[in-house]
């Protein structure tokens, strides 16, 4: 799943409803989505990289594998995240009840599949 572009990704995480799209705008516009659906986590997918949106209600946070500096994982404010920057952004809220059920009852989430291909391995 996360050789897929970020797009099928959150698709394959978020129920549809709970998905956001962003084209050109500044982060925080984006941020100001997160913060009005509320707490929990996001996944995020962006022009070249995928990372998770913690909302605590007093901050959103941005954890993703950084590719900017050291290679580590980093939870750092969304806001001034140099990882935020992208002309696209696909925001999905995660851990809603089509996702926990499958998760309780030991489903195997299906993976994005655009009609028209095939899987790979």
């Amino acid at each position: 799943m996360a050789q897929q572009r970020a797009e099928y990704i959150v698709k394959a995480l978020a129920p549809p409803k709970k998905i956001w799209r962003f084209r050109n705008r500044p982060v925080s516009g984006v941020l100001d989505s997160v913060r009005r659906a509320g707490e929990g986590l996001y996944v995020v997918g962006l022009d070249y990289h995928v990372g998770f949106l913690w909302n605590d209600s007093a901050r959103v946070w941005m954890c993703h594998a950084s590719y900017l500096r050291e290679a580590t994982v980093v939870c750092e404010d969304a806001l001034t995240s140099p990882a935020m920057v992208s002309r696209y952004h696909v925001v999905g809220k995660l851990l809603e009840n089509r996702m926990m059920d499958a998760w309780l009852e030991g489903q195997v989430l299906p993976v994005f599949i655009p009609s028209g291909q095939e899987p790979t391995d």
